[in-house]
C-alpha cells in the first residue's frame, strides 16, 4: 500500500478540518495509506501578534510550503483563504473542494441581540481589516478591538465579558459542530463580503509530483474551483496581499458567474463595491479590479498601508 504523508497547521480547526478533507481522499484512493503530520506555522508561533505585521493571512501556509518543497511532506490541507495569490514555482493548488458557507458570523454574547440591535459602542472582536471596515460601515459607533486565537479561546474570551460579540468564518463553525451550539448571526455577503476564498480547503503539492497531482485532482469542485480562480484574479489584480480591507465573492448565475468585489477604508467610512458577470474566471476578476481602481482603489490600498506603517513604527 501507497504511503504518503500530508501536513496541516496544528489548531483544532485545522485539522478538523484536514481529517473531513482526508475521508473524501480515502473514497477516492482508497489503496493510498495518509499520515498526518501537524505543523507549526508562524501566525501559529505569533498568535498574539498583529496579522499585518507578521506577514497577513501568508504567515499560516509558508512553513507548509516549505516542507512540500523539501520533500517532508507529498501535500498540504489549507483554508483556501490563507494562501497568497502568487504561489512559489514549484507548487500547484492541485484541487479546491467544495465550498462550505463562504459567510461571516456574527458571534453574541447576549443571546437575542443582532449587529443592528447590539447597543451603542459595543465591543466587537476581530483582526481582520476586512471585517472592521464593514463591521464600521454598518455601525460606525462600534468599538472593533483585535483579537487572535483559536476558535475556542475566542468564543471563551467573549464569554468572560471581553468582548460583546466576536466575528469568525460560519464555515469554521460549521466544521467544528458549534454552528447549532453557539449563538450568532450569519452577516450576508450584502452587509459582509467574504474574504477571497472563505469556505473552500484547497491541496497543494509539487507540480513534478505527477501521481499525487493525478489523486488529488479527482476532489476538485468544478463550481467552487472556477468561482475561487475569480476571487483570486480579483485579489491579485489589486495587490495579491490582504493586509488591506478587501472582499470579494462569486457564484454561479444562470449559465454564468457573478463576481462582487469589495475595498474600503479601515474606518468603514468608504466602501467600494463593483458587480460584473463573465464566463472567463480570470478575465472576470481582473475586469472588476480595473472597475475598482476607476473608482480610486489604489489611492484606498495606499493609504491603508501608509496608516499600518505608523502603526507599527508607534
Amino acid at each position: 500500500m501507497k504511503k504518503l504523508k500530508v501536513g496541516t497547521r496544528g489548531s483544532k480547526l485545522a485539522t478538523t478540518q484536514t481529517k473531513q478533507a482526508l475521508a473524501i481522499f480515502k473514497k477516492y484512493n482508497p489503496d493510498v495509506e495518509v499520515e498526518l503530520v501537524k505543523i507549526k506555522t508562524k501566525g501559529d508561533h505569533l498568535a498574539t501578534h498583529n496579522l499585518q505585521a507578521i506577514g497577513g493571512q501568508g504567515c499560516f501556509v509558508r512553513e507548509l510550503e516549505y516542507q512540500l518543497r523539501v520533500g517532508n511532506i507529498d501535500f498540504a490541507i489549507h483554508s483556501l483563504k490563507d494562501i497568497p495569490t502568487t504561489i512559489h514555482d514549484e507548487l500547484i493548488l492541485a484541487c479546491v473542494m467544495k465550498r462550505h458557507s463562504p459567510t461571516d458570523a456574527l458571534i453574541i454574547k447576549e443571546v437575542g441581540y443582532t449587529l443592528n440591535s447590539l447597543p451603542r459602542n459595543a465591543v466587537v472582536g476581530t483582526s481582520s481589516l476586512r471585517r472592521k471596515a464593514q463591521l464600521l460601515h454598518a455601525r460606525p459607533d462600534f468599538n472593533i478591538q483585535p483579537i487572535r486565537g483559536n476558535i475556542d479561546t475566542r468564543i471563551r474570551k467573549m464569554n468572560e465579558g471581553q468582548y460583546d460579540a466576536i466575528v469568525l468564518a460560519l464555515a469554521g463553525l460549521e466544521r467544528l459542530g458549534l454552528d447549532q451550539s453557539v449563538y450568532h448571526q450569519e452577516l450576508s455577503p450584502k452587509i459582509m463580503l467574504p474574504a477571497i476564498g472563505q469556505g473552500a480547503i484547497a491541496l497543494e503539492c509539487r507540480k513534478d509530483n505527477k501521481e499525487v497531482l493525478t489523486m488529488l485532482k479527482k476532489m476538485e469542485h468544478k463550481e467552487t474551483a472556477i468561482a475561487v480562480t475569480a476571487e483570486r484574479a480579483f485579489l491579485n489584480s489589486m495587490d495579491g496581499s490582504c493586509t488591506f480591507p478587501v472582499g470579494a465573492y462569486s457564484l454561479p448565475k444562470a449559465n454564468t458567474y457573478e463576481l462582487t468585489g469589495m475595498i474600503g477604508s479601515e474606518n468603514g467610512e468608504i466602501i467600494l463595491k463593483e458587480t460584473m458577470q463573465g464566463n472567463d474566471p480570470v478575465i472576470l476578476g481582473k475586469a472588476v479590479a480595473a472597475k475598482m481602481i476607476q473608482q480610486g482603489a489604489i489611492s484606498l490600498i495606499e493609504e491603508c498601508k501608509n496608516d499600518q506603517k505608523e502603526t507599527f513604527i508607534h
